[in-house]
């Protein structure tokens, strides 16, 4: 009997841990009413709930205790939000998610939008700065909600060894080791060690539309510096970078190649962003969103350029702008 109290007791603490959300959705227009909307674990990937879009606006509700980073599929579009206990309301339109810790999201990234429109630092000082305000968010949120993803953002935006990953989850609460996108940030961190400069390419193969295997050794190793641009329709910086490169191409002709890796992308919108933007390169396009190329790589952020030597061996990586211009004339000369 006694065991039993203790269970119960303990069922009742744990009941009374999780808190009821309510998650109101609004749109800006009819255009998706009828259309299934998915709330989703930003961590996991894992659909929490769906629910059926009805008069421009739709309704969450469940449990959390801390509440969680979620994100909102709805008319093909992701949505990031952060969902704790009380009432979230979500403003499609105006880009905009009402509660205590998204208003103190907002005013954050407010501050880290100041920063980024300082013309006065330099691109290196800017990203230190943006990777000082994530470490700074996260320690002052450990224990809520937007610890988990500023601290997440923070080793994916930096390129931390394995080591000093597992020095912060020191320090951190114990929950944060389990979270899929600290093994993720792990795995980056291996794999930056096993492509780094100076080891040979790691190959890769993907199924074309047309049922044709592409591989990354149909192109690498094959005698020629080959630039390979691994980007993605929707990233602004991506599609800012193909005319430089279409310049260099320009200049030096057949004394290099280049290779275009789509990954992170709806495949139809890589045809499309290839014919807007005048590719004329090859581009290895999958029959579904592209992840291996970029876990093999160790690759975080977009547009990463890696040029390999003649024999395949890898020359540079992350170079873009003036400096990938020096590196290529620098091998071509």
């Amino acid at each position: 009997m006694k065991k039993f109290s203790i269970l119960l007791t303990a069922l009742l603490l744990l009941a009374s841990c999780s808190k009821g959300y309510k998650v109101t959705v609004t749109f800006p227009d009819d255009s998706a009413n009828g259309e299934t909307a998915f709330l989703t674990n930003y961590d996991t990937g894992d659909t929490i709930a769906t629910a059926t879009v009805e008069n421009n606006a739709c309704t969450f509700e469940g449990k959390t205790d801390k509440g969680f980073f979620a994100r909102l599929y709805a008319g093909g579009n992701p949505y990031g939000f952060i969902v704790e206990p009380g009432e979230v309301k979500l403003d499609i339109a105006a880009g905009t998610a009402i509660s205590p810790l998204n208003d103190k999201m907002a005013a954050w990234s407010k501050e880290m939008q100041t920063i980024a429109d300082d013309t006065t630092l330099t691109e290196a000082e800017n990203d230190a700065r943006y990777a000082e305000g994530l470490l700074k968010f996260y320690q002052e949120n450990k224990d809520n909600a937007i610890g988990p993803w500023a601290f997440c953002n923070y080793l994916m935006y930096k390129d931390l060894q394995e080591a000093d990953i597992d020095a912060l989850l020191k320090e951190a609460p114990a929950e944060y080791a389990q979270l899929k996108r600290v093994e993720k940030a792990k795995n980056a961190a291996r794999q930056l060690i096993a492509t780094a400069e100076g080891q040979k390419f790691t190959d890769f193969e993907v199924k074309a539309e047309d049922g044709a295997v592409q591989k990354l050794s149909d192109h690498v190793g094959k005698g020629k510096v080959t630039v390979v641009d691994f980007w993605a329709s929707w990233c602004p910086p991506c599609r800012a970078e193909i005319p430089k490169l279409q310049a260099l191409k320009a200049k030096y002709g057949d004394k290099f190649d280049v290779l275009g890796v789509a990954v992170w992308d709806n495949p139809d919108d890589s045809r499309k962003a290839m014919t807007e933007l005048n590719i004329t390169w090859p581009v290895i396009i999958g029959t579904q969103k592209l992840t291996e190329p970029t876990d093999l790589y160790g690759i975080k952020g977009f547009p990463h350029i890696i040029i390999f030597g003649p024999d395949g061996t890898i020359v540079s990586r992350g170079l873009t702008g003036d400096d990938l211009a020096n590196k290529i004339a620098e091998l071509v000369k």
